[in-house]
């Protein structure tokens, strides 16, 4: 290893001073051209700005001024039909409230006429029930009252038929008594 002594030492420390600060100049250097040239084009912008924006101020200046215009027109003509928008205001409520007045009377006719029939549709309910009610019981009367003759026709008719189906037949053949029913008799066996 050498032998560092201070005068060494004290050399390489200044050195690297002098190069610090020689860097630290030149990062100021270049912020310093980088913000002149900034505000070099930030003033043509705002020259640009300048010359786009005046000409609209002078026509706002303008419209202002005819904007104030029509107002004064739109006030005096307000003035002079505010009476009348009052009256027709006035007339519009009373319209509105008759309007309501004779709805009411309507709704109240209304009600009144459904209450009636509703009544009414009662009344022919019952009467139109009482009457269905009469004429199934007459129909059952009816029904009884044919009913009962015709059986009892229909018997007579069935009791005649039978008889005289019984006098068409011819007679069974007779057995003597002394031919023994061997047949018979062995049915008759259990």
């Amino acid at each position: 290893m050498t032998n560092w002594n201070t005068d060494t030492i004290l050399l390489l420390m200044v050195g690297f001073t002098g190069v610090a600060v020689l860097l630290q100049f030149c990062v100021l250097l270049g912020i310093f051209l980088t913000t002149r040239k900034a505000l070099a084009t930030a003033k043509e912008k705002a020259d640009e700005i300048e010359a786009s924006v005046m000409p609209l101020i002078h026509h706002s200046k303008d419209l202002v001024r005819s904007t104030k215009e029509l107002v004064q027109k739109t006030t005096e003509v307000m003035a002079r039909l505010e009476p009348k928008l009052d009256a027709a205001a006035t007339d519009l409520s009373e319209m509105v409230s008759s309007a309501r007045a004779e709805t009411a009377r309507i709704q109240a006719s209304v009600d009144e006429i459904n209450d009636r029939v509703r009544r009414q549709a009662a009344r022919v309910d019952g009467m139109t029930t009482s009457v269905l009610n009469g004429v199934d019981r007459v129909g059952h009367f009816v029904s009884e009252a044919v009913n009962v003759p015709v059986r009892q026709v229909s018997g007579i008719v069935a009791a005649a038929k039978a008889v005289v189906d019984v006098l068409r037949a011819p007679a069974p053949p007779r057995h003597t008594p002394r031919e023994p029913r061997a047949t018979e008799d062995k049915d008759l066996f259990v």
